[in-house]
């Protein structure tokens, strides 16, 4: 690592686009593996290439991982390094295999994508049956004493189920759950008079902090949650400490590699306009230290808030959120359309009275904690 400036602590390595679903919400219309997918040796290589740059923290993702020959031979390398390492699945393929792959894999949980009820769960995976799968993989993960993690993506429909859902998490032993928000990218991009409307997004913040302090299991915001409301800091933290939202990490603390080798400083950011490089022609810490990649965190300005975002008092710690909401949101990368902060410019929501803005904790105790993927599960706007 030596004194490089910036390192890829965090990442999520997509190593499929082949799925075995068709979700209507899918950020990367994954199906179809790509031409030319990254072999399981090249795969190993870019593992050893990401502990020397002092990864700490890798999210498989698909597509499907389990439709991936070998994904556990790469999960265990990374585990082997020191890294901390999951997957995250669609939970329809669970059988004796993939569990003794899991445990091969020495993974610190698998997570499930679990998007509501029965009903809106099926619907969104295009699938009758799914959300019972789902709940046959939480069976056979407890039996093989494997910590289960959940991802659920909100839609304008399952906002109102998530108090449904907590109960069948809880009861499942789920230790994980990470909430986040679609984005009209990929497949959502078809379907988004769906998108959940940002007026809804102080019921989520305040369902997070709320159940929480139930303490029956960990609960964290994805980074397109937020900011800055009465919530705040309690959306993200790990437990024992208070947080405070404090930028997107791409690029700086957080990178992403497709399943062909491309990379970019987010996963969660299905554009070519954020490819940095390809692995099959330069290295990793090649594309990670070249001058002007990740520009729009590593040069970022106040000044370049757009928007709503321009001239907000939390400008400099926000930065505008989560860039993959600006930038599919709203079209520019420095404006956010969910942010519930009650000082934003023209926001037109209010404190109530006595409440403190989360703004006025102090730096330091937010910068211990408020940071992507910190105790969640590393991956925003995930739709698989």
């Amino acid at each position: 690592m030596g004194d490089q400036k910036y390192v890829p602590e965090k990442c999520v390595w997509e190593l499929t686009l082949r799925c075995n679903m068709r979700c209507i919400h899918c950020g990367s219309t994954a199906g179809k593996a790509r031409e030319k997918e990254l072999t399981l040796s090249e795969c190993l290589d870019v593992a050893d290439q990401l502990l020397e740059l002092g990864n700490r923290q890798t999210t498989f993702i698909g597509g499907e991982v389990f439709l991936y020959k070998g994904w556990e031979k790469v999960a265990r390398r990374m585990a082997d390094g020191g890294c901390l390492v999951n997957v995250i699945t669609n939970g329809s393929m669970m059988g004796d295999a993939q569990v003794r792959q899991i445990k091969a894999a020495g993974l610190s949980n698998v997570g499930v994508s679990v998007d509501g009820m029965r009903g809106s769960h099926d619907f969104i995976r295009n699938v009758k049956g799914s959300y019972d799968k789902v709940l046959r993989t939480f069976a056979r993960l407890r039996q093989a004493e494997v910590p289960i993690a959940v991802v659920t993506t909100l839609l304008g429909f399952n906002v109102d189920e998530l108090d449904s859902l907590y109960e069948v998490l809880v009861a499942n032993h789920v230790s994980i759950w990470q909430i986040q928000v679609a984005t009209p990218m990929g497949s959502m991009a078809e379907n988004s008079e769906m998108i959940m409307s940002p007026e809804k997004m102080s019921r989520i913040t305040k369902f997070i902090h709320e159940k929480r302090f139930e303490q029956r299991l960990g609960i964290y915001a994805g980074d397109d949650i937020g900011y800055y409301d009465e919530h705040e800091m309690y959306l993200r933290n790990r437990p024992g400490t208070i947080s405070a939202w404090l930028g997107c990490q791409a690029g700086l603390r957080v990178v992403g590699i497709d399943s062909i080798g491309r990379v970019k400083g987010c996963e969660s950011i299905y554009s070519d306009e954020y490819i940095e490089g390809d692995l099959r022609e330069e290295s990793l810490a090649t594309i990670w230290n070249k001058e002007g990649n990740f520009a729009y965190n590593r040069n970022f300005d106040v000044s370049q808030l757009t928007g709503s975002c321009a001239g907000c008092s939390q400008g400099e710690r926000c930065r505008g959120g989560c860039r993959g909401s600006s930038y599919f949101g709203t079209g520019s990368q420095f404006e956010n359309p969910y942010c519930c902060y009650p000082g934003r410019p023209n926001c037109g929501q209010q404190l109530e009275d006595g409440k403190q803005l989360p703004g006025d904790i102090d730096d330091r105790t937010g910068r211990n904690a408020a940071r992507p993927g910190e105790g969640g599960i590393l991956r925003s706007n995930d739709s698989l």
